[in-house]
C-alpha cells in the first residue's frame, strides 16, 4: 500500500493516449486531403467533395457526385488505394484497443476477486466517503489488511490507485458481504452517509457473523442506541464525540497533550494492543518475568478471552493464552513484542 494519496499515470496509459491521437488525427485528415484533392481537381463545392471523399473511403457504392475527368478518377485510385488502407487500419487499431481496455479491467476485476477471497482476519470498511477514506488511512498505516466498499466507482477508483483492496457493490446486500469474506474477516466498519443504512448494514452483519466486531457511525444519539442492540460493538456519534473532544481540551490541556502522543503516527511512543497466542513465548509468564520493561514497553491492562479487563495490571498478573495487552511504550518494542 501507498504511503501518501497521488495519481501516476502508468506506461500503458501514457501508450494508450499517445495512439489514441494518432489515429484520431490520422481518421481527421484522411477526409480532409479527400476533400482539398477534389476540390483542386474537380472545382466541386466543399460540401460534394467531403461526400466524395466519405462514400470513396467506406465504400458505399453511391457513384460519383459529379462526372470526373481523368486526373480526378487517378486521384480517386490514389485516394481508394492509400486512403482506405490507413482507414481499415485506423478501425482495427480503434477495435483492438477497445477489447484490450475491455480484457485488462476484466483481468483487473478477477484479480481483485481472487485476492478478496484470500483475504483472512481482515476489515472491511463499508463506504468511503471522507471518513471512510480517513479510516482506511489509518488502517494503511499501520498495515492492517482491509476491504473498502462502495457503489461510487469515482471513489472506489481512487482506493484502486492507492493499492487497497477495493469492490464496488451496495453494502446493504448480504451477498456483497459475503463476497467480500465476512465470514473470514476480523471486524467491519460501517461509515455511510445514512444512520438508516448504518443500522441496516449492522444488522446484516451481526445475522450472518455473531462474533465479528462491528464498528457504527450514527448522526443521531437515537440512532446510535439502535445500532447497539442490533449488534454494533460500538457507535461513534460523530457530533458528540467532537463535542467530548472539545469539552476534555478545554478542561485537561495537559492530559490532552499526553494522549496526543499516542495518536500522532510516528511518535515516540504509541499505545497498542498485543494479542497473545497459544504458542506464544509469554504464555504462562508474570508480568515480572518478562522482558517488556527491558524493551521499553509498559502493560497497562489485560483483556481475558472470556472479556475480563483487569485494569490496572499487576506485576504478579499472569498472561495466559489468547490475552491481549494493552501495551504503551516505544513502537519498535511494541512491534518486537507482537513478533515474538
Amino acid at each position: 500500500m501507498s504511503d501518501s494519496f497521488r495519481h501516476s499515470t502508468s506506461p500503458d496509459e501514457v501508450s494508450f493516449a499517445g495512439r489514441l491521437v494518432r489515429l484520431v488525427v490520422i481518421l481527421s485528415l484522411l477526409p480532409l486531403i479527400g476533400t482539398i484533392g477534389f476540390m483542386l481537381i474537380e472545382d466541386w463545392h466543399p460540401f460534394d467533395a467531403l461526400y466524395m471523399s466519405m462514400i470513396t473511403l467506406t465504400t458505399v457504392g453511391y457513384g460519383e457526385v459529379h462526372p470526373l475527368s481523368t486526373p480526378g478518377r487517378t486521384f480517386v485510385m490514389i485516394y481508394l488505394v492509400v486512403g482506405l488502407g490507413l482507414f481499415l487500419y485506423c478501425l482495427s487499431q480503434v477495435g483492438e484497443m477497445v477489447v484490450r481496455t475491455e480484457m485488462r479491467s476484466w483481468l483487473e476485476r478477477q484479480r481483485m476477486g481472487t485476492a478478496i477471497k484470500s483475504m483472512r482476519d481482515h476489515f472491511i470498511v463499508c463506504g468511503f466517503g471522507r471518513m471512510g477514506r480517513a479510516l482506511c488511512r489509518a488502517l494503511a498505516d499501520d498495515h492492517l489488511p482491509f476491504l473498502v466498499i462502495d457503489t461510487d466507482e469515482k471513489a472506489l477508483a481512487s482506493a484502486a490507485e492507492e493499492g487497497w483492496a477495493c469492490q464496488y457493490g451496495d453494502v446493504t446486500d448480504d451477498r456483497i458481504l459475503i463476497e467480500a469474506g465476512i465470514d473470514r474477516a476480523r471486524g467491519l466498519a460501517t461509515v455511510l452517509s445514512s444512520d438508516a443504512d448504518n443500522l441496516f448494514v449492522v444488522m446484516s452483519a451481526r445475522l450472518i457473523s455473531p462474533k465479528l466486531q462491528i464498528i457504527a457511525r450514527a448522526s443521531e444519539e437515537s440512532s446510535g442506541a439502535k445500532m447497539r442492540k442490533a449488534g454494533a460493538n460500538r457507535v461513534i456519534s460523530i457530533y458528540h464525540a467532537g463535542a467530548m473532544k472539545m469539552a476534555h481540551l478545554l478542561a485537561r490541556p495537559n492530559l490532552e497533550d499526553f494522549f496526543e502522543v499516542f495518536s500522532t503516527k510516528g511518535g515516540s511512543l504509541d499505545l497498542a494492543e498485543i494479542h497473545i497466542t497459544t504458542s506464544g513465548p509469554y504464555v504462562g509468564k508474570s508480568l515480572e518475568e518478562t522482558d517488556f520493561s527491558q524493551r521499553g514497553v509498559i502493560i497497562v491492562g489485560i483483556r481475558r478471552a472470556n472479556g475480563e479487563l483487569i485494569l490496572p495490571a499487576l506485576r504478579s498478573t499472569r498472561i495466559a493464552a489468547n490475552d491481549r495487552l494493552i501495551a504503551m511504550g516505544r513502537p519498535e518494542g511494541i512491534a518486537s513484542i507482537s513478533q515474538s
